[in-house]
């Protein structure tokens, strides 16, 4: 019997999930629910953006007010990638303590994760609504879409907490081998948003506040379940209570985690800057069209970084179990499954252009013409950003947070900032559109030698004798 049988023959039942003898077909099937669950976060916001351009005002009304969603984007990422940080980092630390076999552990770690994660969300929404005014003028935010924003604004930041935490929770959820439940939850949480959007602005014309309020019950799903789920009755092998919190523990957590955060952070960030450098060119609406043009391209992100936080925890179960093996064969199905979805994401986005970009605009416009120019720069992006992405995951997996943090950085920040001015200083607006994809592809190769470079010592591909 070889090792990776004799590892899932030794594992306790609830373990399982995690410790079985991966093939082909069955680490997708593990991985699909992930990759669902973080599509509908993606898809919260395109719900959103698709509602409002048709329920708010005029259809001119409704082309402005579209970019309020895109413009509170970085805030909104604020949340998400303090959440993920958290989730993702203290989802290692609890996997690989389980692999050891200390549980009680665990469930301290897990504890101190979630309480962590409610003090930081307070006062990060807290900050945020008392300099309001002046933060959305720092988002790029005009006199003319500063009416759209200012409500969205208010009572998505306010609800900060419950983005936050239903980040975190997710993450947990996944890493505990509960990848279904989680899609289910947030499945549920997505299509309670498209409903709530349709009756909140097209029956009770809220407008703008509407599609807020929708987006905000949806993320609460998640929350209401993991209150019953991990309670002392719940079904959870971790049960949350009291606990102090070991700061410096928290800081390990944080920085294992930060790659995701910053990954996540990064995408706010360029945002800000994308919304700044279009409207020089097309001013209000060239924000709108660039709205859309990210819808894409958080969906595109949200299929590989759902993939890796699936298989991330595997990584952290056999590193904990000291399976060389089974590492070994879920990193080669990884890149695998990587390369497969990669082609596929970018062949759909590229056949079904059209009617995608159709669903927001009138074919034959202006601003329907810059959305599809923005959208065919954009879509190369979708055959490295997988890689990227399960590169960073995978270090993070591991417990090794500087690495994963320097690729996050160097390439979300660093070499993104970098490419979005260069390009569009050099190109124009389509320098603008065009910087994702180069900065994706030169990430790879930073990627792959790093891959290369660490295999020895991870042990996660087979090495000759």
């Amino acid at each position: 019997m070889d090792e990776i049988t004799k590892t899932a023959d030794s594992v306790k039942e609830d373990d399982k999930q995690l410790g079985q003898n991966f093939g082909f077909f069955s680490l997708m099937k593990f991985a699909i629910p992930s990759i669902f669950a973080l599509v509908f976060v993606a898809v919260y916001q395109l719900v959103d953006g698709m509602f409002i351009e048709k329920f708010v005002g005029t259809p001119e009304v409704g082309e402005i007010s579209i970019a309020a969603v895109n413009l509170f984007y970085p805030i909104l990422s604020l949340f998400v990638a303090a959440g993920i940080m958290l989730g993702t980092g203290g989802n290692a630390v609890v996997i690989k303590l389980i692999g050891e076999g200390k549980k009680k552990e665990a469930d301290r770690v897990f504890s101190e994760t979630i309480i962590f994660s409610m003090i930081v969300s307070v006062l990060l929404a807290a900050i945020c609504l008392i300099f309001r005014e002046t933060i959305m003028v720092w988002l790029g935010a005009s006199e003319i879409n500063v009416e759209y924003l200012r409500p969205y604004y208010t009572i998505l930041s306010a609800a900060g907490p419950v983005i936050m935490l239903q980040m975190a929770l997710g993450v947990m959820l996944i890493g505990e081998g509960r990848s279904v439940l989680a899609a289910v939850l947030l499945i549920i949480g997505g299509v309670l948003n498209c409903v709530l959007d349709w009756l909140f602005m097209a029956v009770f014309h809220w407008g703008i506040s509407g599609a807020a309020f929708a987006t905000v019950i949806g993320y609460a799903v998640t929350i209401f379940y993991a209150i019953y789920y991990y309670s002392p009755i719940g079904k959870s092998k971790y049960h949350i209570g009291l606990t102090g919190i070991r700061f410096k523990e928290i800081g390990f957590i944080c920085f294992n985690g930060s790659s995701e955060m910053i990954s996540n952070l990064a995408g706010g960030v360029t945002a800000l800057f994308m919304n700044h450098i279009i409207f020089r060119y097309q001013g209000e609406i060239g924000q709108s069209a660039l709205s859309v043009v990210l819808y894409f391209q958080f969906v595109i992100i949200a299929v590989f970084m759902g993939f890796s936080m699936a298989v991330a925890p595997v990584f952290s179960y056999h590193y904990g179990t000291g399976n060389k093996e089974m590492r070994a064969k879920v990193f080669k199905l990884s890149m695998l499954w990587t390369a497969i979805l990669s082609v596929v994401l970018s062949s759909l986005f590229f056949l079904f252009r059209e009617p995608i970009v159709g669903l927001f605009f009138t074919k034959g416009t202006a601003i329907y013409d810059l959305t599809m120019k923005g959208f065919l720069f954009a879509i190369p992006a979708a055959l490295f950003v997988g890689f990227n992405s399960f590169a960073s995951g995978l270090f993070t997996a591991f417990s090794n947070g500087g690495i994963s943090a320097f690729l996050s950085i160097l390439r979300t920040l660093v070499i993104l900032t970098g490419m979005l001015f260069l390009l569009s200083w050099l190109f124009g607006e389509n320098g603008m559109w065009m910087s994702w994809a180069v900065t994706e592809a030169f990430s790879l190769i930073i990627s792959m030698i790093f891959l290369k470079k660490k295999k020895k010592k991870y042990a996660y591909v087979k090495l000759k004798k």
